[in-house]
């Protein structure tokens, strides 16, 4: 049921990438919600950017300051996202926050309280989790084509970035698990539909003053997950599960355009030879769906949604921070 009622005010904090090549357009498509200002720390920035889209400029400050603003869309480096986090929720806006919305389970927590303290809806926007290819695997499973899901297996990595990309920046938090990793962890989780109760994990800088590649072993109740992730890597994008009568996987799992349409592969076999099923999912723009589930959930007032919201924030947090713990000391650390 979708509940009818003025549209949703949406302004963005920050001209990132992600806001013009994804956020914008998907913002736009929804008929529900109007863009109405973009924020930058330059006024000069924010007022091209204003113009190329039909929108309003603003700087930070005066953007959360509006009084005809519902949500707040934040893009920022990890490292900065806290600071406006805080102070968007005490202006009593609703916020949307790109992943990985922080760098700590404390700082994750820190920003959970604040919204929570004043009603405001807080959401990791973990675009994938939206896109019709996920729900074909679930649905591959509880059918029982792969059997027993054992071991779900991902990567997620890319060639270098230039010098002096963000990714690679200590003081804004960047690296490959907040960057990518952070993806593997949360599709694991969503496909075992389980919680970790234990993980081990190996970070590596190589020079660099941030964690540039990394793989880590997630240990469920049922079943295990591997996972590699990195910015010095032949570009990969994809999973699997593999069960215990056959094995499903993607052709693309996590970035994935709105005019692709991803093939899901399904593989049995009878020991000697493979049966190979292949599904082509229908296109979907999957932040238009992820922002679309939000607006809904904060129009109807949804007290159960924010509270998930909340709470998937904690749990995500709560395995990168074990992650963390574990390449520092090199052990396997327990949730």
């Amino acid at each position: 049921m979708r509940f009818v009622m003025k549209k949703i005010r949406v302004g963005i904090l920050g001209c990132a990438n992600i806001a013009e090549k994804y956020a914008i357009p998907a913002f736009k498509s929804l008929p529900d919600i109007e863009l109405v200002a973009i924020a930058s720390r330059e006024k000069s920035k924010a007022e091209e950017w204003a113009v190329r889209h039909g929108v309003e400029a603003e700087t930070y400050d005066s953007l959360i300051a509006r009084d005809d603003i519902d949500v707040i869309y934040i893009p920022l480096p990890v490292g900065l996202q806290e600071e406006w986090v805080l102070k968007t929720a005490q202006s009593g806006k609703h916020i949307i926050c790109e992943k990985s919305i922080t760098y700590s389970l404390e700082s994750a927590q820190r920003m959970v309280n604040a919204c929570r303290e004043k009603g405001v809806a807080l959401y990791e926007n973990f675009v994938p989790e939206f896109h019709p290819q996920h729900a074909t695997i679930l649905s591959l499973i509880a059918e029982g084509k792969i059997g027993t899901p054992h071991v779900w297996n991902g990567a997620y990595g890319f060639p270098p970035f230039p010098s002096g990309d963000i990714r690679y920046s200590a003081d804004l938090k960047g690296g490959a698990l907040n960057d990518a990793g952070c993806y593997t962890v949360f599709m694991a989780r969503k496909i075992m539909q389980q919680e970790p109760v234990a993980v081990t994990c190996t970070l590596a800088q190589d020079g660099q003053d941030v964690d540039i590649k990394g793989s880590a072993f997630l240990e469920f109740e049922k079943g295990t997950a591997l996972m590699s992730f990195g910015f010095d890597h032949l570009y990969q994008n994809t999973y699997s599960v593999w069960g215990s009568k056959g094995m499903v996987r993607t052709s693309r799992a996590f970035a994935i355009p709105p005019t692709m349409a991803p093939i899901v592969e399904l593989i049995t076999n009878d020991g000697a030879k493979d049966t190979r099923m292949s599904l082509e999912i229908p296109t979907a723009n999957q932040f238009a769906l992820s922002f679309d589930f939000f607006c809904q959930a904060v129009v109807a007032q949804n007290t159960k949604q924010l509270e998930e919201m909340y709470d998937r924030i904690i749990r995500q947090a709560s395995v990168l921070e074990a992650m963390r713990i574990s390449a520092r000391e090199g052990r396997r650390v327990s949730l």
